[in-house]
């Protein structure tokens, strides 16, 4: 769809939820919200419009985002398998991978020589697994993770499948391998996001991807977000650069892709704007939000 059709779209809706992604998107390359983006945000707001964010971070890693903003937001985090409510400080949903959805994903990566690693709820404080025997144990990359995260615990395969609040698993790979196991994993009806090289480690060949319980995406968790407000998703606008905002983009009465979003991500979108190094998130509420809500406003 082109920015004509898109312009379209907006002049017969008013939207009344914005959903941002984070990482690419809301903050520029030095993981900053620029003023001219929390100033577009705010200005939202003033209008009676919800601002919400949708990530696949987890909670702890997103509060400082929030701290940035200086406003409680609504949060869709782990890529929609738990929503949170920041003023109640309570989640609304979270849905955990089943045994037999972690015994699936195991199985796989020990398939492959995968490394795996848990990403646990807010009832266990939100702890990092990275699951050992069988599974390779990834010595390098377990000293890389350790000092950037905290503490990381360390379970046998068959320990971790007794825990009941894993919202996400990581896979760690060479591409070819990773997307073998990840294209089976799909068929068996996992949500599966890839994220290409695991940029904390550059030169070692791994690639990563996001793991997840069946109906879990950015969409679902946004869907309810919006429910409780009386609303679908054809009222939200979301922005976004990644695979896993292809859902959300997909269904959001408009999907908006940030110009540093890879080519098929852009090509599925909505609309494209600038990329997170130009402001692109104050450009998509500046046009798609702010000014059809003034237009309205003025006409009334």
């Amino acid at each position: 769809m082109g920015d004509h059709q898109a312009n379209q779209m907006v002049k017969e809706r008013l939207f009344r939820l914005v959903v941002l992604d984070i990482d690419g998107t809301l903050l520029d390359p030095s993981d900053v919200v620029r003023p001219v983006v929390h100033d577009a945000i705010r200005a939202c707001r003033a209008l009676g419009i919800e601002v919400a964010l949708a990530t696949g971070r987890r909670l702890r890693t997103t509060r400082p985002i929030v701290a940035q903003l200086g406003i409680q937001l609504p949060l869709v985090l782990y890529n929609g398998a738990l929503v949170w409510d920041s003023e109640r400080e309570v989640a609304l949903v979270e849905r955990p991978l089943d045994r037999a959805g972690l015994a699936r994903t195991l199985a796989e990566a020990e398939r492959e020589g995968l490394g795996a690693l848990v990403l646990r709820g807010p009832a266990s404080g939100e702890r990092l697994v990275l699951v050992t025997d069988p599974l390779p144990a990834l010595p390098e990359f377990a000293a890389e993770l350790l000092p950037r995260t905290g503490e990381v615990d360390r379970l046998p395969a068959a320990d971790v499948l007794e825990l009941d609040d894993v919202l996400t698993v990581d896979l760690f790979g060479p591409e070819r391998a990773l997307r073998r196991a990840t294209a089976r994993l799909a068929r068996a009806g996992l949500p599966i996001y890839h994220h290409g090289p695991f940029e904390w480690i550059p030169q070692l060949p791994r690639w990563v991807a996001n793991v997840h319980a069946p109906g879990v995406s950015k969409a679902s968790g946004v869907e309810l977000l919006a429910q409780q407000r009386g609303l679908t998703l054809a009222d939200v606008l979301a922005v976004g650069d990644g695979e896993n905002d292809l859902p959300l983009l997909r269904r959001a009465g408009l999907g908006v892709a940030m110009g540093n979003a890879p080519e098929h991500v852009r090509a599925q979108a909505g609309a494209v704007v600038r990329g997170h190094d130009e402001d692109g998130v104050a450009e998509a509420l500046e046009r798609f939000v702010l000014e059809p809500w003034r237009r309205a406003l003025r006409v009334a």
